[in-house]
């Protein structure tokens, strides 16, 4: 379908294309994605992704510089049970960027609204409700998680300011699925920035002005997150955004479709179960280290916060390839499907060398800018080898995640996710049979590595599945 007055010739020698005057969305794809599009998707996410693991290492930097380690265990703990939360509802995120990319790369435009709103549903229900079980969260944290008393004390602190963000934080991640479907990254940066950086200036305020401590840094981030939902409102509901017109238009018969929800509940159930296995992860990390005492604790939070500003480097690249996947699959274009993961394998690749060299280099002056405990600066500069290997592990499994993402294809993610946990909690099972030492912390990392090198491969194994689906699929 074409509008009027559009240039098709022009259409065919651009890598991508939105008509805006027709009654439908079109993207147009060339044969082949170049480096240069997907470099032009990746790098406006990466540049606001660096700001959210900055968040967190502003967090336990501040925290870190208190006079007692239970301070950074209580953030680090707080955190992990508010991240489960967020991530057991992360399908939000992921489903709606998949669905909206399929949607808008097979013209349906009218679907892309439909996916926003229902996201949005899910969003609010979701959010509202965990709030509604805080009290049961709170005894079901300190029933499980083992750590000081300290640091249970100030975690539950952290998690009964934190959660009044949560049905923001969703929302957000509505909108952010929506545009990276739509390929409007640099609206995506907007988003980011203006959350993250709001959320660090705060927490300085409140934590280094006001001496609020551990109830400053969780009051911050929900602050930031209702003011950056406000602002994403005001930009997609001004009369110049297309996207507003559709939303409006939208019946309720389009938003009960059950075949749509039916989809939507799929991805919702793989998603969640492979979600709660990454926080598994993470918690059984966290969990092990405090095994051994604060120090260790506190060390492997350390690494968790670097581990996220090398996992949000690299999304760029898996988030450009969600999108470009989606287009491709929903345009019926395997061959341009199989060259776009090649390419943006490759520019991950480099990319996680590069932050492989540039955290080698710099490890003189990240770690006494995370701590300034004597203690906890040694034990960390032990283990740095670890953190060394990180990207070279992780980015094949990112960029895989991408290509699943975009194609709606949850069912492998969630399967190579199972295999993955299993061989990461069998060898600590393993490895902490008799001791409790440092040794154990450098088997805890390895299977962390290995972890992360398992659902990379396994995914490159299931590749076919997403290509035969770009043969069929039309939406």
């Amino acid at each position: 379908m074409s509008c009027p007055g559009h240039n098709q010739n022009k259409a065919r020698s651009r890598t991508y294309s939105i008509t805006k005057g027709c009654d439908r969305m079109i993207i147009t794809t060339a044969p082949h994605t170049s480096y240069r599009r997907i470099w032009q998707l990746s790098w406006p996410v990466m540049v606001s992704n660096i700001s959210l693991p900055l968040v967190g290492a502003v967090d336990v930097a501040m925290m870190g510089h208190l006079p007692d380690p239970a301070f950074v265990g209580g953030v680090a703990l707080g955190g992990l049970v508010f991240n489960f939360l967020y991530l057991t509802f992360g399908f939000l995120r992921m489903g709606t960027t998949g669905l909206t990319a399929l949607a808008a790369g097979a013209g349906k435009r009218d679907e892309v609204a439909s996916v926003f709103i229902r996201g949005h549903l899910l969003a609010f229900i979701c959010g509202f409700g965990v709030v509604a079980c805080l009290p049961a969260i709170l005894w079901l944290t300190n029933l499980t998680l083992t750590a000081s008393a300290d640091s249970l004390s100030h975690m539950e602190t952290y998690l009964e300011i934190r959660i009044w963000g949560l049905p923001a934080t969703l929302a957000n991640a509505v909108i952010l699925g929506s545009l990276f479907g739509l390929q409007k990254m640099r609206l995506c940066m907007v988003q980011l920035l203006t959350v993250n950086l709001m959320n660090i200036l705060l927490s300085m305020l409140f934590v280094l002005g006001l001496g609020w401590e551990v109830a400053g840094v969780a009051l911050a981030s929900v602050c930031a997150e209702w003011v950056g939902l406000g602002l994403m409102v005001v930009i997609i509901l001004r009369p110049s955004q297309p996207m507003i017109h559709k939303i409006k238009s939208v019946s309720r018969e389009q938003l009960k479709d059950r075949a749509e929800w039916s989809k939507l509940m799929a991805i919702a159930k793989n998603l969640s179960l492979r979600t709660l296995l990454i926080w598994a992860v993470e918690a059984l990390l966290i969990s092990q280290a405090a095994r051994i005492g604060d120090v260790e604790l506190a060390s492997i939070q350390i690494i968790l916060v670097l581990f996220g500003f090398i996992a949000f480097s690299l999304d760029g690249f898996a988030h450009a390839t969600e999108a470009l996947t989606g287009q491709m699959v929903g345009n019926r274009n395997p061959s341009g499907l199989r060259i776009m993961i090649r390419k943006s394998c490759i520019l991950a690749g480099f990319t996680a060398v590069l932050i492989s060299c540039i955290l080698f280099l710099l490890k003189p002056i990240i770690l006494p800018l995370m701590t300034s405990q004597p203690e906890l600066l040694h034990l960390t500069s032990q283990i740095w080898i670890w953190v060394l290997a990180i990207p070279l592990s992780a980015f094949l499994a990112f960029q895989m995640d991408g290509v699943f993402v975009g194609a709606a294809s949850t069912l492998h993610m969630r399967n190579g996710m199972i295999i993955a946990f299993s061989v990461f909690a069998g060898l600590i099972s393993i490895l902490s049979v008799g001791f409790f030492d440092r040794h154990y912390l450098d088997g805890l990392l390895f299977a962390f590595i290995l972890y992360l090198i398992i659902r990379g491969i396994y995914l490159v194994a299931c590749l076919p599945s997403v290509m035969r689906l770009s043969q069929t699929s039309g939406s």
